[in-house]
């Protein structure tokens, strides 16, 4: 028993010692965390249209001499060449831009072949001659149905994931919807079966995975494909 109380006086006095040390310790400056990488968003006070025209993205090539794929080279032409520059360029209420990568115009099914009917390039063809030739009917309709009217990120306002979310483009009506979901690791699924679309919408290669995301503009958000989607499938070119 003695032991215990002379055990207790002792740890008593410990803890007042270190409480008066303490007491005379100078408060640390504040830590301040300093990135290596800037965490602003760095298009956001441009325009979509400024984003896609500009130099970064255009203009740059792969050491075989093919437009680098991630880049707008042709979206940039098509959007001029239909005449929806304003779409891009103006101030909204916040849309969301799927923009299509190099790689979404070249191939067969994707923008040239629907626009021209061919996905052949004579060479040295350049993006604005090749949209010379476009069907510009199909063309606009091509971009219209890639602005969503509303602004989405992965998780906003895509809050759950394995959820199907309907959104409208800016074709009106039914042939106008679009379906973005989500999975576990913020992958963001476009017209994927089982989506509330036809069959025209899910099936065929036609639903697409974005590749790149979150492209902060002063009118709206953008997010890459490398491939383009649809509702309905888009009509014949009229060449």
């Amino acid at each position: 028993m003695k032991y215990l109380i002379n055990k207790i006086k002792a740890i008593t006095a410990l803890t007042l010692v270190l409480a008066t040390v303490g007491c005379d310790l100078e408060l640390q400056d504040r830590f301040v965390f300093k990135p290596d990488v800037s965490l602003e968003d760095p298009y956001k006070d441009i325009t979509a249209w400024q984003f896609l025209s500009s130099s970064q993205v255009n203009n740059q090539f792969n050491e075989d001499g093919t437009l680098i794929g991630d880049n707008y080279d042709y979206m940039s032409a098509a959007i001029a060449a239909a005449g929806l520059i304003d779409e891009y360029n103006t101030p909204n209420d916040g849309r969301t831009f799927l923009m299509l990568n190099n790689n979404a115009f070249l191939g067969n099914g994707d923008v040239i072949a629907l626009v021209t009917g061919s996905p052949d390039i004579e060479e040295g063809e350049t993006p604005e001659e090749v949209m010379a030739r476009a069907d510009l009917d199909v063309l606009r309709l091509i971009l219209r149905y890639h602005i969503i009217s509303t602004y989405i990120t992965q998780n906003d306002p895509l809050v759950e994931f394995g959820v199907n979310y309907t959104f409208q483009t800016l074709i009106p009506g039914e042939e106008g919807l679009i379906v973005l979901r989500r999975d576990d690791r913020l992958r963001v699924d476009v017209n994927r079966s089982p989506a509330p679309l036809p069959s025209t919408a899910t099936g065929g290669g036609n639903n697409e995975r974005i590749r790149n995301y979150n492209y902060v503009f002063s009118n709206g958000i953008g997010h890459s494909l490398n491939d383009p989607v649809r509702n309905q499938p888009y009509p014949s070119p009229n060449i």
